[in-house]
């Protein structure tokens, strides 16, 4: 018996025995490590991945066959005792697949000065094509804190930005002469999910992830928009930072003070320990706001726990919490705005959100080429606004005050399936044609409750109804339902050649249910003479076929040329179809908004010097939705007023002038200046006065230039944005209205000025200044909430930020 366990122990043990550990060092063609490159022994099929620093041991027997697999790079075969020795850490090259890449060998250490670039033709389970931005967040300066989208947004060409939140609390982007309202016009994602209150029915950003969890924020549009919905803006995706592949705990913490008694804390841990990853961060901001009546407390959180199943296979969940409260200043009249910007003649006003979100994500690599992502995601959360609402001509004698309520439920599945494929391969030549195929599944669905009317006087925010059981004003519950279907296929061909073409089929229902009370009231005295009870009831269905195609030309090692087309579709919101005031109607008739989107551009790198992106689009925006005259009547009609089209230039440059000399410097200077033309008029309307007119919120001229320069620890930027003069309504009108809602937007200019300075170890100081020469104007009259009137921006504030990272 001995001898039989000394024989099996024999046959056990040997191969270990005979297994050497062998080390190196992963790299890419810049000769930057490569983290997370999966590692197989062919001959015993053993698995592992490279560490953050690209690092590898691994056990193997003289001639084992070692392969190194990475997405979208070219598989690594060594040998062991061969092309790896005993005791001597080695440096291997893996290769980008040329056709696949294409320009994703400038985004990382090419990019990595510049703080922007574009995104590889496939990323995951993505195919990017047309005109997209990676903003990369980790050494951008600026207010993160704050989140200052003049210096996050500064390098992405066409984008209109309302400025009247400084603490960053919420966020109006619209881009190509597309209104900025709560970013509705963009499909607005975080990690690849929704986040909007309901991406159908009411597709309207209320939460904006902290910048300081940000690695970086993507931005879609042209053709390769159209595998994530219908909006006419695109894809507005928010990443945030991975957890840390290096160290089971790393710990950062980041605290800021700066101008209106802001005080801001964000504090993060994150860590991977064997196949267990895992990230938490909270945010906590307080402030008086730059005008009366403005203070404000915001928490943000976030929890990410997730698991390596296997090698090829990742589970992971994911929660958000966020919660804020603001008072609101409400508007001012023009002379009011002149006489004064800080000033408040509304005391009362209140604003509060409380947004939940839940996302599961699994990923499964089932061989090199074809990749099976599921993101299942859900989220429960509520607005309450309260205060006195009438016009800005209009004193608040005090009272009930009124209340608009919403509670906000959606959930969703997406799943997509990602394969890579080659045609007309042999065995001595590389394929003539490759190709990737996405094809996916969408299934959504919402379900939102607005309740308007009366609570209680005082100037607290109590958000309670005085009658909750039967408001005064409007009880309406909105249902969306949707359902798609989506595929899009890039071809590769040759070495230059790429094309794409994708089609989305959208099944979609929106509907609402409610009533509305209207009153009579005696002209003398205000007396309610009379109440009446109006049930209402919309619901529209519709199956919507939509197509897109792209064509990009490599016309050198860093440069391409590119130009595509899409469909644009934009469903009834129940906004459109809604009737909460008994001045307004609805047109019995209103339709969907459609179009398409157009670009030709022009982008690339040179030389690590110089980065560009010049385009040209063209916008069809069709039975564009908003309000005119109702014949015969007093009343406004939300109609389809007409046809729109949006059409202008973009460009955007950086240099890095210090590159230009033979000889490598520690330091360096760089300009970027960021350009856009948009012509966006109107030409067809019920309404004739309109045809012509300009489309409303779109500055014919906008422009962000800046300066930086980095010397040793030390970082330092000034930057400039200007807007031309816009119109707030269709009607153009120049002069204002007396209670501020109608009239022209003045042109602007603003300056910032931001710097860094990177200790040894552990820290990091931010500063800088917004708005230095202390401007005074604004970019937006409110028709509603939170005015009505001119909402003014910001005038100068200052900040210093501190942060301590440490790591196990």
């Amino acid at each position: 018996m001995r001898i039989i366990l000394i024989i099996i122990s024999f046959f056990i043990v040997s191969p270990i025995i005979g297994q050497e550990t062998y080390r190196g060092v992963i790299v890419d063609q810049q000769n930057d490590e490569l983290p997370g490159i999966k590692i197989q022994n062919l001959n015993s099929k053993k698995l592992q991945r490279t560490s953050i620093d690209g690092e590898f041991s691994f056990l193997a027997n003289l001639n084992d066959t070692i392969e190194f697999t990475y997405t979208s790079y070219d598989t690594l075969r060594i040998i062991a005792g061969k092309d790896i020795e005993l005791n001597k850490s080695k440096r291997f090259e893996m290769k980008y697949e040329t056709q696949e890449m294409g320009e994703v060998m400038i985004i990382k250490k090419r990019m990595a000065d510049f703080n922007v670039g574009f995104m590889p033709p496939i990323k995951g389970v993505r195919l990017n094509t047309g005109t997209n931005s990676i903003i990369e967040l980790e050494n951008l300066s600026g207010a993160k804190s704050t989140g200052n989208a003049r210096e996050m947004y500064a390098k992405v060409p066409g984008l209109n930005i309302w400025e009247n939140d400084g603490a960053g609390i919420q966020v109006g982007i619209g881009g190509r002469g597309l209104s900025p309202k709560r970013t509705a016009n963009f499909n607005t994602r975080q990690n690849g999910y929704d986040i909007s209150a309901d991406a159908l029915g009411y597709p309207e950003s209320y939460y904006t992830p902290p910048i300081e969890a940000l690695k970086s924020i993507e931005i879609i549009r042209g053709s390769a928009a159209l595998q994530f919905g219908t909006q006419f803006g695109g894809l507005l995706n928010f990443e945030i930072l991975d957890p840390v592949k290096h160290s089971p705990f790393e710990f950062t913490s980041r605290n800021t003070v700066g101008g209106y008694g802001y005080k801001s804390t964000f504090n993060r841990i994150s860590g991977t320990h064997k196949r267990f990853f895992y990230q938490a961060y909270h945010q906590y901001k307080t402030g008086d706001g730059y005008r009366d009546n403005s203070e404000f407390y915001q928490h943000q959180a976030f929890a990410q726990l997730g698991y390596y199943l296997n090698e090829n296979w990742t589970v992971s969940a994911e929660f958000t919490h966020m919660n804020y409260t603001t008072k609101q200043a409400g508007g001012l009249t023009d002379l009011g705005f002149e006489e004064d910007p800080r000033q408040s003649v509304r005391d009362r006003n209140w604003f509060a959100v409380d947004w939940n979100l839940l996302a599961l994500k699994s990923t499964y690599e089932i061989n090199k080429s074809t990749t099976f992502d599921v993101r299942a995601f859900g989220m429960i959360s509520n607005r309450r606004t309260i205060g006195f609402l009438g016009k800005i001509t209009q004193t608040d004698q005090g009272g009930n005050r009124e209340m608009i309520y919403s509670d906000f439920m959606n959930g969703g599945v997406e799943a997509r399936f990602l394969k890579k494929y080659s045609w007309y391969k042999s065995e001595t030549e590389p394929a003539k044609v490759k190709g990737a195929l996405l094809v996916g599944a969408r299934v959504y669905q919402g379900q939102t409750q607005t309740r308007q009317g009366t609570a209680a006087d005082g100037d607290d925010a109590n958000f309670m109804f005085i009658n909750p059981d039967d408001v005064e004003g409007s009880s309406f519950d909105y249902p969306s339902v949707n359902q798609a279907l989506f595929a899009e296929n890039m071809f590769f061909v040759g070495e230059k050649l790429r094309f794409n073409v994708g089609v989305r089929i959208e099944n979609i229902s929106t509907s609402s249910e409610g009533f509305y009370k209207q009153y009579v009231v005696h002209p003398i005295n205000f007396d309610t003479l009379a109440i009446s009870r109006v049930n209402d009831t919309n619901n529209v269905e519709r199956t919507v076929p939509l197509f897109g195609a792209g064509v990009s030309y490599k016309t050198g090692a860093k440069s391409s040329l590119y130009t595509n087309i899409t469909q644009n579709y934009r469903a009834i919101n129940f906004t459109d179809i809604r009737v909460t005031n008994p001045n307004v109607v609805v047109d019995p008739n209103i339709k969907d908004e459609y179009g398409f989107t157009s670009e030709l551009g022009f982008r690339g790198l040179l030389k690590d010097i110089l980065i560009y992106d010049l385009s040209a689009f063209y916008i069809f925006y069709g039975d564009k939705i908003g309000f005119a005259p109702k014949p015969k009547t007093v009343k406004k009609e939300r109609t389809n007023i007409g046809d729109a089209q949006n059409y202008g230039l973009e460009t955007f440059a950086e240099i890095d002038w210090l590159k230009l000399g033979a000889k490598k410097r520690d330091w360096s200077l760089n300009t970027f200046i960021n350009a856009s033309y948009i012509n966006a008029n109107y030409i067809n309307s019920k309404e004739p006065n309109y045809v012509g007119n300009k489309v409303e919120y779109v500055s014919t001229f906008m422009v962000k230039s800046g300066i930086s320069s980095s010397f040793k620890n030390w970082t330092l930027k000034v930057q400039g944005s200007f807007n031309s003069a816009q119109f707030s309504d269709a009607s153009n009108a120049i002069e204002p209205s007396g209670d501020a809602v109608i009239g022209e937007v003045p042109a602007y200019a603003v300056f910032d000025f931001s710097g860094k300075y990177t200790f040894k170890k552990w820290f990091q100081v931010e500063f800088g200044v917004n708005n230095f020469t202390n401007a005074s104007y604004f970019t937006r009259r409110a028709t509603g909430y939170p005015g009505p009137g001119i909402l003014p921006s910001d005038g100068i504030s200052g900040y210093v930020t501190l942060q301590f990272k440490i790591s196990k």
